[in-house]
């Protein structure tokens, strides 16, 4: 074998079972939330149309796309998101669903990103979209939907960074700077470099009181709503977008604190996210065992009328689901289990072998969990294997017992066993 077989290509990575589990519980958790605030499943294909995938993600994510031309000529991409091929198909499918349209996503994605601590080529996400609303309890759900989704997983500690990408767009309209070039300044916000971000600012012609307002906004972060409001208030005088744009995220954020979760905010007048569609308020969720966001989001209020020319507001959540198990673990926080019963089966001898699978096919019909010992070993090495992988029950058949229609019924926890009718072998179980 060519021994770059014997590992995944770089960045992708095999999930044993034990991390298969954890990945699907982590799943299951957003799938049931998902039910309880009313939010539908769809599935969308992992390869799109280039065009469609690279509108609005921004320069960054552009160049870390998975991109290749089909056997048809056609040339498509690895979803890097899931945003974009839901607004899609809301736009070519949902128009005229009765508002809101509430979706929920969850899969893989990939981006070519160095691969690193809870960074991979491919990874997994949830994600949440609330469609056709403007308002600002619309946006608090979706923000309370990512605090209610880690408190429920257990997540301690956690913080959700916010800022408004009105309030930056706002003063820089103002200015006469166009969007595409708001998009270049915002990528290098989102990279953190200020600095550049003011010089690029300089350089399309901003106002020396344009500038001065970004270098003061640019400062501006902590935890005190009431405080950090008034500061940014007084900050952008001046500029009513960007005015309006502040009061929408004090009352988005009062909202969410009155409901009773455990979230601490964190206000960063700076925070840009690297997405272009972005058109309100954005945010991201840490832990203190981690230096990368395990969740983002915000609302984008024109993607999906780039796609289909209609004016649709929406608003949405991304959660890592690679970097919420990773954060788990930190937090020593394991899958919650309910306990349940597992048997295998140990036929004693070849002869009874079709005794034994009937039995097993009658157990699972019953709702039992049952495996079937295929492998012919002997009952002590089937016994010890069954201790090992957590079987509570071991069902021994034998040419005796089954010659008068009982089995053996072994229970592994107390190590107690009894002859018991295959009748009642199920009710003997669950008891």
């Amino acid at each position: 074998m060519n021994s770059s077989f014997r590992r995944p290509v770089r960045g992708m990575r095999d999930f044993l079972p034990n991390e298969a589990e954890k990945l699907r519980f982590i799943e299951n958790t957003a799938r049931r939330l998902a039910e309880m605030y009313g939010y539908d499943e769809v599935i969308t294909p992992i390869i799109e149309h280039y065009d469609l995938l690279a509108a609005k993600i921004g320069e960054e994510n552009r160049k870390r796309m998975y991109v290749f031309e089909d056997l048809g000529g056609r040339k498509v991409a690895l979803r890097p998101e899931f945003t974009a091929s839901i607004a899609r198909l809301v736009s070519t499918k949902m128009l005229s669903a009765p508002k809101p349209i509430k979706l929920f996503s969850v899969g893989s994605l990939y981006r070519y990103d160095e691969p690193q601590m809870g960074r991979y080529r491919e990874f997994w996400q949830a994600n949440y979209e609330l469609v056709g609303s403007n308002s600002p309890e619309a946006d608090a759900e979706i923000l309370g939907l990512t605090c209610d989704f880690l408190e429920t997983l257990g997540i301690k500690g956690y913080t959700i960074k916010v800022n408004h990408v009105g309030i930056l767009r706002g003063i820089l309209e103002r200015e006469g700077i166009l969007e595409e070039k708001q998009n270049a300044i915002m990528q290098l916000l989102d990279e953190k470099e200020w600095d550049k971000a003011l010089r690029l600012t300089r350089e399309y012609g901003a106002s020396t009181k344009c500038l001065e307002t970004l270098e003061k906004i640019f400062g501006i972060r902590g935890e005190r709503r009431d405080v950090i409001t008034k500061i940014m208030l007084e900050t952008v005088e001046g500029y009513p977008e960007a005015l309006d744009s502040i009061s929408n995220m004090d009352e988005i954020i009062s909202f969410v604190e009155n409901c009773g979760l455990d979230a601490k905010f964190y206000f960063e007048a700076g925070f840009a996210r690297g997405l272009e569609y972005y058109t309100g308020i954005i945010f991201e969720a840490y832990v203190p065992e981690l230096g990368i966001a395990i969740s983002g989001g915000g609302r984008y209020d024109k993607l999906i009328e780039l796609f289909s020319g209609v004016k649709v507001p929406a608003v949405g959540v991304a959660l890592g689901i690679d970097r919420i198990m990773l954060a788990m673990e930190k937090q020593g926080i394991s899958p919650s289990k309910v306990p349940e019963d597992k048997v295998l089966v140990v036929p004693v001898e070849e002869s009874i072998i079709a005794e034994a699978l009937k039995i097993s096919f009658a157990l699972r019909r019953s709702g039992i969990k049952a495996e079937m010992e295929v492998m012919r070993r002997g009952l002590s090495r089937s016994l010890s294997d069954a201790s090992k992988k957590g079987i509570t029950h071991v069902v021994i058949v034998g040419r005796k017992e089954i010659g008068e229609g009982r089995v053996v019924l072994r229970n592994m926890r107390d190590k107690v066993q009894e002859k018991v009718g295959i009748e009642e072998l199920s009710s003997k179980i669950k008891r």
